[in-house]
């Protein structure tokens, strides 16, 4: 009864435990990496501001427009501007007034800093999509570190039961005393390297899973189990396209490039706006309004009402301003010297991420060329690594070779797997990374 208990208690438990666990793919990481990703979200704000300035700028051309009412109280002498006299006693007065003004002419100062808003918004928007592009690629890469040491795992496990069949065999051949002690010691002595071996790689895979987790801004308490990439041989050994191709496709796509030639441009216009600043600023302005005084008092010394003061003592005004910037104490000169500055360095950053992105699609391009033509021979390698394993394996159950012999065709075959995985793993990586660097990826999303 205690055991039939025992082995529900241990079913239930087994049930929970797979259920609790967090399956994901690298579509899900990639998404969820996205989503959590903070630099993503700053980059996102900043464009949100971006946005409000270029709106500020396009609001720039619109005319100012003010109210403002006042009160006041005064006590001696003094000159009534509302009586037109010199009075010497306590003083009520007020006023309302409304004024506009309109810039006619600046430079041209205004629709540069319109156009440099709008360029700064696009670059904006493009680094949006450069952290985006960054993102992808390090959760790639931090998913095929993980799926490629389970597939590892997988070999060293399955190594392991073979050898442990092998130990079996042989400690049952001597205990039937048709076996040997030096067989039993050497299977033991290779299991237990064996087990050593998985255990490196279960805290390897560890470790990796923690990467990722933590890549992802998860919770690494949570249990997670990431599902493996599937893929065909043919894809595996599909024909690669033209490095030429690649590159200038990866060039023409570059989010990091796009925003690189939107922040040289602005910077551009930032220059014209300092050289502009020497020229002329032509505005215009008018005003409506009307005042009242305690002073202003009818014949027979009461003050005049102050709605009729209002209504007589209306005043309107209209003008035009000129400004002329004859010295400006060097600030206009040293302005346009900091930005032809700022315009050379655009140009060396917009240089510097054409390099950076050639020299990574070259490194991702060789890699994957290299990786396609060790996958092919890795393949047909641990064909012939099998076969003569088999071979091997059979001649030593049947004690015409000896333990070294048998394990050496063994550790090939280990080999052989491995190196297979790696490559295959390698194509995976290098594909999908020149995938994002083209923008084929989102395309196949």
């Amino acid at each position: 009864m205690k055991k039939i208990i025992y082995t529900l208690f241990a079913t239930v438990f087994l049930i929970t435990s797979v259920s609790a666990q967090r399956v994901l793919t690298l579509d899900e990481c990639i998404q969820i990496a996205l989503d959590n990703n903070l630099d993503i979200k700053r980059a996102r704000n900043e464009a949100i501001s971006a946005r409000a300035g270029y709106t500020r700028s396009k609001f720039d051309f619109l005319p100012d427009l003010s109210a403002g009412a006042s009160h006041r109280w005064s006590e001696g002498l003094s000159f009534d501007q509302t009586s037109g006299t010199r009075v010497n006693t306590t003083t009520l007065g007020g006023g309302a007034s409304i004024g506009a003004s309109v810039t006619i002419f600046s430079g041209f100062s205004k629709n540069l800093e319109l156009s440099r808003s709008k360029l700064l918004l696009e670059a904006n928007e493009q680094t949006i999509e450069s952290n985006i592009q960054s993102i992808e690629g390090n959760v790639v890469g931090a998913f095929l570190q993980v799926v490629s040491t389970q597939e590892n795992l997988k070999i060293a496990e399955q190594t392991f039961g073979l050898l442990k069949e092998q130990l079996d065999r042989e400690e049952q051949r001597e205990k039937a005393g048709v076996g040997d002690m030096e067989r039993v010691y050497n299977f033991r002595s290779q299991v237990a390297q064996q087990n050593l071996r998985i255990v490196e790689l279960t805290n390897q895979l560890k470790s990796s899973e923690l990467v990722l987790v933590q890549l992802l801004l998860l919770d690494p308490t949570e249990d997670f189990n990431f599902q493996g990439v599937s893929i065909e041989d043919a894809e595996l050994e599909a024909q690669i396209a033209d490095f030429s191709e690649v590159s200038e496709k990866s060039l023409a796509h570059s989010p990091a490039i796009k925003a690189s030639v939107l922040n040289l441009e602005a910077t551009k216009k930032s220059y014209k706006i300092a050289q502009y600043a020497w020229m002329p600023r032509l505005s215009a302005s008018a005003s409506y309004g009307s005042n009242w005084s305690s002073n202003l008092r009818n014949q027979d010394g009461s003050v005049v009402d102050i709605s009729s003061q209002l209504e007589n003592n209306i005043n309107k005004g209209a003008g035009l301003n000129l400004s002329i910037p004859l010295f400006t104490n060097f600030q206009n000169r040293t302005r346009v010297q900091q930005t032809k500055i700022q315009v050379l360095n655009s140009e060396i950053g917009l240089q510097q991420e054409k390099n950076n992105l050639t020299n990574q699609v070259q490194r991702a391009y060789l890699d994957l060329v290299n990786a396609k033509t060790s996958y092919a021979a890795a393949k047909e390698s641990l064909v012939n690594l099998q076969m003569a394993f088999e071979f091997a394996k059979s001649r030593y159950e049947n004690g015409t070779i000896d333990f070294v012999t048998y394990l050496t065709s063994l550790n090939g075959k280990n080999t052989g797997e491995l190196q297979l995985v790696q490559a295959k793993y390698t194509i995976l990586f290098r594909q999908l990374i020149l995938d994002i660097y083209t923008g084929e990826l989102n395309n196949q999303n």
